[in-house]
């Protein structure tokens, strides 16, 4: 999967959580409320004024997704790193025999893992080896290299871990892009900008 990595950075960058809810309101105004569908993320992201050679050189790419049709991955500016201090391997533990028991199923919120050193910190986004989806932390957790630790996560797994790693660090996301027109804008002095709407692809 290709990495767009623009030529000057953002300006901007507006992350969203998306969570799909079916709500219904009886005659009494008890509501009922049932989860469907995935959870997913949206990235809206504003590049600075740019010198039409870099412009041009983003443009190119972007173009080449075919708007909605292509993919591709990304790291968020800012929030593609832990804020934590982890370094090393962290591993997903899958072992039943461990106290407490990990079987990091699909719709589990508690993964466990071993390796690394360090930490990382709620809110920090972090991706699986074995699947697309980009999960945030939802607890801060203290990685001691020996001992099998937990990271608690949202959404819930959308699918079975078996054997992975984790990335933690320059995170890449898989997005394609909200709407088939790819429009920019040019400045009187020269410059150009544009805007993007991304979509998690999972």
């Amino acid at each position: 999967m290709t990495l767009f990595s623009p030529s000057q950075g953002y300006s901007t960058l507006d992350f969203q959580s998306n969570s799909n809810t079916r709500m219904t309101t009886s005659v009494s105004g008890k509501t009922h409320r049932r989860k469907i569908g995935a959870q997913s993320w949206t990235l809206k992201i504003q590049s600075p004024q740019m010198t039409k050679a870099d412009f041009l050189a983003d443009y190119s790419f972007l173009v080449q997704q075919d708007g909605q049709f292509g993919s591709f991955t990304i790291v968020p500016p800012e929030i593609g790193s832990t804020r934590g201090t982890a370094s090393g391997t962290i591993t997903v533990v899958d072992d039943s025999s461990v106290s407490p028991a990990y079987n990091n199923q699909k719709g589990s919120s508690a993964i466990g893992v071993s390796g690394g050193s360090g930490t990382l910190k709620k809110g920090d986004i972090i991706k699986f080896s074995n699947h697309d989806k980009v999960y945030m932390l939802t607890e801060d957790v203290n990685l001691d290299g020996s001992t099998v630790d937990t990271l608690s996560l949202h959404p819930p797994l959308v699918t079975d871990l078996g054997a992975a790693t984790i990335t933690y660090n320059s995170v890449p996301i898989k997005v394609f892009m909200d709407s088939d027109q790819l429009k920019f804008i040019t400045q009187t002095d020269g410059t150009y900008k544009y805007e993007i709407v991304l979509n998690e692809e999972i």
